[in-house]
């Protein structure tokens, strides 16, 4: 009695493991099948997937369909496996299934375009043929040619005579502007699907995407790009020889109070002057430093698609199928600010040679094409814009103080060129000439921030100085430290130009 029964349990459980898949589940079987072949082939770094790759490869898993297909459509290649695969590997267990659907893709993936030629019917090739070339290729790739023999039928001379069986369709011959046939319209729903990174589990048209590598190809291009631009900025000024109106600058500031030797015709500014060369190597090493913080790099993003990187958590992680590591350009940060730096008698010695080192850093940061703007300096007696980049001897040449500010009469003349724009105003906010309006800043949409930085004041002091400059901007920097006001400027730079 107790046999009877179960025997007749074991007939059960036999029936139940047995019962009918649906097509949907077929679908996501062999799917599955085929995502975990392809992930085996990216990380031994197979050389036909990585042709595939190259090829733009997309794999369908489609419905309804009997037999391999392989066929070129815009600037795709596509391969169809049929869904009816999986009567094929039912009965196997899980290695015969790997391994009888890695055989299918090293041949279809080795396997050359296989279409009707034109619309009498002629093929491109025979399935014969087809085999044949596979076997070729794939050796030609990994120095190993395809077991076909059970595929195809010999002459008495050993030549390839015909197939034994049909396990290729051709695609059928389509003329421009016709009517899509089927496997175009799938080959279009593949590729719309690949785009939103895989298809919905279920759908009648399983996705897997052999991501081209051109995409990293065009991020490195691009990355490359930008290096040249910041090479041929930095070649136009590695020279340092001076032009004539470029000189005719400097003699210009020599003649004015702006001059850093305004007391010494002969003054060797170079050694003597706010910028010596002791001063610009630790300056230079300064915009080295930020240069590489602005610089645009290829970021990490993990995804679905094949790439030439594989995560190895996430290949352990059966949960995910992010396992793929691609890259993700990120474009270089652009700062767009002016610089005003007023120069009245107050700002002699720390604050002004602090202001000239401000616009040393910005003018050699413009060379390499990371800034756009001017330099306005300001006294009440005179004025100068100056476009950066400029020559280094211009920079160089100035450090002069002389009698008050000035910054009301130089904002009003250059308001065109300082509106919608991002300014610094460097100034000790001890304004005795005409105050300054805040809402001049606003109303021509500038958005400006009043900075001070000087070693020689005592960090308890720094509020009185904040007290003072609140009343001519909104925004305001006190500091004591020129290296961390630069970054902090820096840091506002990136910020403000996102808004303005």
């Amino acid at each position: 009695m107790f046999e009877e029964i179960g025997s007749s349990a074991v007939d059960i459980f036999k029936s139940i493991d047995k019962r009918e898949l649906s097509q949907v589940e077929k679908i996501q079987e062999v799917e599955s099948l085929v995502r975990e072949c392809t992930r085996d082939m990216a990380y031994s770094r197979d050389e036909r997937f990585i042709k595939s790759l190259q090829d733009n490869t997309v794999i369908m898993v489609r419905a309804g369909e009997t037999k391999l297909k392989k066929f070129k459509q815009d600037e795709n290649m596509y391969v169809s496996i049929p869904e009816t695969i999986y009567d094929d590997i039912e009965e196997l267990d899980d290695f015969n299934k790997y391994h009888k659907v890695m055989d299918m893709l090293e041949l279809v993936l080795s396997a050359p375009e296989y279409r009707e030629s034109n619309e009498n019917g002629d093929l491109n090739f025979t399935e014969a043929q087809v085999f044949e070339e596979a076997s070729k290729r794939s050796e030609g790739l990994t120095g190993t040619p395809l077991d076909i023999e059970r595929y195809i039928e010999r002459d008495e001379y050993g030549q390839v005579e015909s197939a034994k069986e049909e396990l290729f369709e051709p695609k059928r011959y389509s003329t421009k502007g016709s009517k899509p046939d089927g496997d175009e319209e799938a080959a279009g729903e593949a590729k719309e699907a690949c785009k939103s990174d895989g298809s919905e589990s279920g759908s009648s048209t399983a996705t897997v995407e052999m991501q081209s590598i051109d995409d990293e190809v065009s991020q490195e291009q691009k990355e490359m790009k930008e290096m040249q631009v910041n090479q041929d900025y930095q070649a136009q000024y590695a020279s340092q020889s001076i032009t004539d109106s470029e000189q005719k600058v400097v003699d210009d500031i020599k003649k004015s109070c702006f001059y850093v030797g305004q007391y010494n015709d002969e003054m060797d500014y170079e050694n003597y002057g706010i910028l010596t060369k002791k001063v610009i190597v630790e300056l230079d090493r300064k915009v080295k430093e930020i240069a590489k913080s602005l610089q645009g790099y290829n970021g990490k993003v993990k995804r679905i698609t094949p790439s030439k990187r594989l995560s190895s958590k996430d290949i352990c992680n059966d949960n995910s199928d992010r396992i793929y590591v691609g890259k993700s350009y990120v474009d270089g940060k652009h700062i767009d600010m002016n610089l005003v730096v007023e120069a009245s008698g107050s700002m002699g010695g720390a604050p002004i040679a602090n202001g000239i080192k401000m616009i040393y850093v910005f003018n050699k940061l413009a060379q390499q094409g990371y800034v756009d703007g001017s330099v306005l300096l300001t006294e009440s007696s005179e004025y100068k814009m100056l476009e950066m980049p400029m020559h280094d001897d211009i920079v160089k040449a100035m450090g002069g103080t002389g009698g008050a500010e000035g910054i009301k009469k130089a904002i009003d003349k250059n308001v065109t060129e300082l509106r919608n724009k991002n300014a610094i105003v460097m100034t000790d906010g001890d304004i005795c000439e005409e105050p300054i309006d805040p809402k001049f800043w606003e109303k021509n949409r500038i958005n400006c921030i009043g900075v001070y930085v000087n070693e020689d004041v005592k960090a308890e002091d720094l509020p009185g100085y904040d007290k003072n400059m609140s009343r001519w901007f909104t925004k305001t920097i006190i500091r004591n430290s020129f290296d961390e006001m630069v970054h902090k400027v820096i840091q506002l730079g990136l910020r403000a130009s996102t808004k303005v």
